[in-house]
């Protein structure tokens, strides 16, 4: 008997989904259990997987297609089976189409990188009807035309033997380049980067914080933990907890602002960014102020293997009230990061630089970083920010708290 395949909930997300690739093709004979394709949202990715055997007798989806949970993407059944009565409704004309998934098409996925001039359709070039038949007879594209010219207004034949004529279209030169569409985690990461960008009020307030005293002890204690055959807490995550421990001076930035409501949480949950090769995710340390540095350590190395082996599940993303950034492995000193909507602050972390002062007469090298704080003005003002970085540059030139 045939059976729908339907566009699963990962984990606690809600929303829509989108179908990132098919794994399987219309035709297909499957088992249960196999991985028909992979779909994503919000940043989580996850197969799936045929609920039953039997042959693909409809694919519902194309790769790109978005659509929501429960809405069918395929039919399973033997073949020659009538699945008419299982079939999704007939879907309405493009322009007032309400979502994917509404009917099934048959086929292959369509390609998403695509070679070429660059041509625009030249059905939205105005031209008149001599300016037409002159391209077409000598092989001239007229977005080609309107282009050079600089252009906006109906073209006429005269625009375009001026283009033939003064050689215009030998001097343009062919570049040779891909299309790839915005699809999946990069299409999700574009979105909510706009998002933030469009509707917060962000401010940005650096500074710098002597480290030198933590150094010294992260390198003695890196020692004794790494002398015992374990492995030793990150500069990163070190930081990580200082950040948490900040936060509990200064609640009004581990806060959301969201549909005209603030809320200030009394947990501190830590988004860390993490750069992996499909873009960017921000899993989550629970608890951080309360958390042990090693236990800190452990669970940032945990959700780093996720990340880079695309297993984050839903509940390893949500749930954050406070972000954290760090390119300073790669020699950026500021930056001024993005916020991670609802969120309220974001914190980046710059590099660690020596640098020389005067001391009692003599020259010493101590150690620096970078902090770069952005707010939403909106909800936090810009001296509660300046207070925040001054506590949590106190808590690090006492590091002996953070390993207690």
């Amino acid at each position: 008997m045939a059976v729908q395949i339907r566009m699963p909930k990962l984990g606690m997300m809600e929303g829509d989904l989108q179908l990132v690739r098919w794994k399987k093709n219309q035709g297909d004979t499957v088992n249960k259990g196999d991985a028909l394709a992979t779909v994503e949202s919000q940043k989580i990715t996850n197969d799936v997987e045929a609920s039953t055997s039997g042959t693909i007798l409809k694919i519902c989806l194309q790769e790109g297609d978005i659509a929501p949970i429960g809405a069918v993407i395929a039919i399973i059944g033997e073949i020659g089976e009538d699945i008419s009565v299982l079939e999704p409704k007939a879907q309405a004309p493009a322009a007032t189409r309400p979502s994917a998934g509404t009917e099934c098409v048959s086929g292959a996925p369509i390609a998403a990188t695509v070679g070429g001039s660059g041509d625009i359709d030249e059905d939205i070039i105005k031209a008149s009807p001599v300016a037409k038949k002159l391209a077409k007879d000598n092989g001239i594209s007229l977005s080609d035309v309107a282009a050079v010219l600089g252009t906006t207004k109906r073209l006429q034949g005269e625009d375009v033997q001026r283009y033939i004529d003064e050689g215009m279209e030998a001097a343009q030169p062919k570049l040779n380049y891909t299309e790839t569409k915005l699809i999946g985690m990069r299409k999700t990461i574009a979105e909510r980067m706009s998002q933030s960008s469009h509707e917060t009020a962000p401010v940005v307030m650096m500074r710098s914080a002597d480290i030198t005293a933590l150094k010294s002890l992260r390198d003695k204690k890196k020692a004794e933990i790494e002398a015992k055959g374990e492995k030793s807490p990150s500069f990163n995550d070190v930081i990580i907890k200082a950040v948490a421990l900040a936060l509990e001076s200064h609640p009004r930035l581990n806060s959301t602002f969201e549909n005209g409501v603030i809320r200030t949480y009394s947990d501190i949950n830590i988004n860390i960014a993490m750069a992996i090769e499909a873009g960017l995710v921000t899993p989550v340390i629970r608890g951080a102020n309360k958390l042990k540095l090693s236990e800190i350590s452990t669970k940032a190395r945990e959700l780093a293997g996720k990340a880079n082996a695309g297993t984050l599940s839903g509940e390893d993303m949500s749930g954050g009230t406070f972000t954290v950034t760090n390119l300073g492995m790669l020699e950026i000193e500021v930056s001024t990061p993005i916020l991670n909507s609802p969120q309220v602050a974001i914190l980046a972390i710059g590099m660690v630089q020596p640098y020389l002062v005067m001391e009692n007469g003599a020259v010493v090298e101590r150690f620096k970083t970078f902090f770069s704080l952005t707010l939403d003005h909106r909800i936090v003002d810009g001296y509660p920010g300046a207070q925040y970085l001054y506590t949590l540059v106190e808590i690090l030139q006492q590091p002996e708290r953070l390993w207690n």
